[in-house]
Formats: C-alpha cells, sequence, structure tokens
C-alpha cells in the first residue's frame, strides 16, 4: 500500500472513532435531574441527569445504594471483552467518587457502545450515556435486570426504589415505643380481625385507633382472592370504593395488611401469596410513599370449634408465607401473631366468645405491640 493511501486510510479510521466516541451532549437534552430519590423509605441525595426525559442514574451510585439488600450487586470491567460486568447477589466494593456531587453540565459526553453483562448474560437493552468518564443507565431499564421496584409520584416529584430484604430483614423488631404519634399514621387494612379495632374503639377502649383508620366492607367480610372487586367503606367520605381508589385518595403514611383468614382453607402457598402480591403491588403504584407492613394471621384459641379448618399449626405455615413474601417485595412484616400468643395458642380471656375473634384486651396488645416494633425510618 502506498505512503498516500495508508495516510487516508489512516484519516479515514481517525473519522469513524470520532464519529463512534466524540461527545455527543449537543445531541440530547441533558440537566440535572430535579426529582428526589427514595430507596426503601429513605430519602437519599444521589444525583442523576435527566437526559430526553428520562433519568441516568450512574451505575456505581446505586451498588452503593442497594449495598446489603436483595438488590445487591458489584460492578467491574472486563478489558478483555471490553464489557461492563455485574453480578447480582454480590457485595460491592467502593473505588471512591460514588454519590459524588454530579456536574451540573457535562463535560464530556456519549452513547456507550459497551456491552452489558448481567449474571454472565448480555443485556442490549439497557441503554446508557458514558458521562465525564462514568456510566448512566437508564433507571426503568434497570428495574427488572436488577430485580428492585420503581415508583414515581408526579405530585412529590420523587421516584421510589424498593429492593427485596435478604432472609430476616423483613420482621420489625423491638425498638423504642413510638407513642401514639405513630399509631395515628397508621391504616389497617383487613377483614374480620382488623374490623374489630374500630369497633372496639367505639366501645371505650381509647388505645386503639379510631374507624376512620380502619379499612374493611362494611360487614368487616372481605375475601382476599377477591380483593380488585371488593368495595370498603371509605370513612372521610361515607364512599364504598375500591382498595386501589382509597390507596390513591388517602396516601397513608403506613398500611397494615392482615388478611387471609376468611377463605382460609382454599388457598394453597402459591394462590395465597399471588393475590396478596397482586394487592400488595396495585397499592404501591396507587400511594408509593405509602410504608405497607404485611401482618400475620392471629392466633386461635383452644375453644374455637372448628380446628380442622383453622388452627395454629396452619396458621404458622401461612405466616411464614406471608413473610417470605415481604422479603421478596421489600415490605415489612408484623409477626401479630407474637403479640397474643401464649405457648403457640391464643389465651382463653383474649378470645370474645368464639375461640377466634378477638376481644378488646386482645387489641390492646395489638396496639402496644406496634407501637413497639417500629419500622426505624419513622422513629423520632
Amino acid at each position: 500500500m502506498g505512503r498516500s493511501m495508508k495516510k487516508t486510510a489512516a484519516f479515514l479510521v481517525s473519522v469513524l472513532l470520532l464519529t463512534l466516541f466524540a461527545p455527543l451532549a449537543g445531541a440530547a437534552d441533558v440537566r440535572l435531574s430535579s426529582q428526589a430519590l427514595r430507596v426503601n423509605g429513605v430519602p437519599v441525595r444521589c444525583d442523576a441527569y435527566n437526559i430526553d426525559g428520562s433519568n441516568y442514574y450512574k451505575l456505581r451510585d446505586l451498588a452503593v445504594l442497594f449495598s446489603g439488600t436483595g438488590s445487591r450487586f458489584s460492578v467491574s470491567y472486563d478489558g478483555e471483552k471490553q464489557a461492563v460486568m455485574i453480578l447480582r447477589g454480590e457485595d460491592y466494593t467502593p473505588m471512591g467518587g460514588e454519590l459524588a456531587p454530579a456536574a451540573e453540565q457535562p463535560e464530556e459526553m456519549w452513547r456507550s457502545v459497551q456491552p452489558v453483562l448481567v449474571d454472565g448474560v448480555e443485556h442490549p437493552e439497557l441503554s446508557a450515556w458514558n458521562i465525564d468518564g462514568s456510566n448512566y443507565f437508564r433507571l426503568r431499564d434497570l428495574e427488572e435486570a436488577l430485580g428492585f421496584f420503581l415508583y414515581y409520584d408526579p405530585d412529590a416529584r420523587t421516584i421510589f426504589l424498593r429492593t427485596p430484604f435478604l432472609p430476616g430483614q423483613a420482621r420489625l423488631t423491638e425498638t423504642e415505643d413510638a407513642g401514639r404519634e405513630y399509631l395515628d399514621k397508621i391504616v389497617f387494612l383487613g377483614e374480620c380481625t382488623t374490623y374489630g379495632i374500630g369497633y372496639y374503639y367505639r366501645h371505650g377502649y381509647a388505645d386503639l385507633c379510631p374507624p376512620s383508620q380502619v379499612w374493611t366492607p362494611k360487614e368487616g367480610y372481605m375475601y382476599l382472592a377477591k380483593h380488585a372487586t371488593t368495595k370498603i367503606n371509605y370513612t372521610p367520605t361515607g364512599e364504598q370504593l375500591s382498595i386501589v381508589e382509597c390507596a390513591k385518595r388517602a396516601r397513608p403514611e403506613i398500611l397494615i395488611i392482615t388478611l387471609g383468614l376468611n377463605g382460609f382453607g382454599a388457598f394453597t402457598e402459591e394462590s395465597y401469596k399471588n393475590h396478596l402480591r397482586t394487592l400488595t403491588l396495585s397499592i404501591r403504584e396507587a400511594s408509593p410513599n405509602t410504608e405497607v407492613i404485611l401482618n400475620t394471621i392471629y392466633p386461635v384459641a383452644d375453644s374455637y370449634a372448628y380446628q380442622s379448618l383453622i388452627n395454629n399449626e396452619k396458621i404458622c405455615e401461612f405466616n411464614s408465607w406471608i413473610e417470605s413474601l415481604a422479603e421478596e417485595l421489600g415490605c415489612r412484616f408484623l409477626n401479630g401473631f407474637e403479640a397474643l400468643a401464649v405457648d403457640g395458642k391464643l389465651p382463653e380471656k383474649l378470645q370474645n366468645g368464639d375461640g377466634l375473634h378477638l376481644a378488646g384486651e386482645a387489641y390492646a396488645l395489638v396496639m402496644q405491640y406496634i407501637r413497639t416494633h417500629a419500622v426505624p425510618s419513622m422513629l423520632g
């Protein structure tokens, strides 16, 4: 090849490289994102860029924020493959510079052409920009790939990320007494054992919560499998609304769900989890800021006449399903069974005559248990 042809070839290669890798900031609408971010209910400072209407976050920032959760992952670069490598379930080792403030206007920015492998599998759908030397990914694209839940509240201009919990992390453990103020933040959604909270409050149990904080159908009976069509009493207006409609309107700070007793014998683990999962996710979509707590089914007393249908051994099995689902969804788990059980069963003095439904004294114990097993981020 002659000298002139070599010069021409070298020039063409240079042009091609500039075409692929030259900064492209001018080709996109780029600005710092003005939306707040919460991870598992906790507000965090993590700068992001809004590029053409979508939020892009630095991958290594998210790795720090997800550390110690069920969505934890490590990040590395494979020079041989020239690829970004993500390993889910691995601890991330910070490299320095994570969660540092981002420049209002990046100096260099281009579309990343590096493949991204998650657990060894390439994910071509992951859209990334290289901004000032770091890879920023569209948050929505990462949701499924990294296994977290993303919700957006346009009124609050806040992005909510929920990660699964590691085993044991969902369970609410003993805390200082969060007091009456904490109880006042809670709405209780459920069936007959939830209906009793408002009923006994009206009958002199002032330590409980008023009917305005209790979501049940008027008659108190609710079947989990029919949650999508069930109408509940929305006490502020007296309307009969769906659970999702109530969540959209009320936006409760905390929602405790206690469901499964009605229709108990018909559930398998799969069917019970599927119904409760669908209900929980629909509530989160309607009210992203709500802290959803999945509560156990309460114990029954020896005097309950239908032990062949509902008994404490089976209830404990159900409660293990609830805890595992809470971990999967990144919800808190309340062990209300523990608040009442003595030797694994409901004491006779805490039942109201049939061995199944609770007396006012039982609800008082549950309220005290809730106050002393508060969501950590809501203390103080």
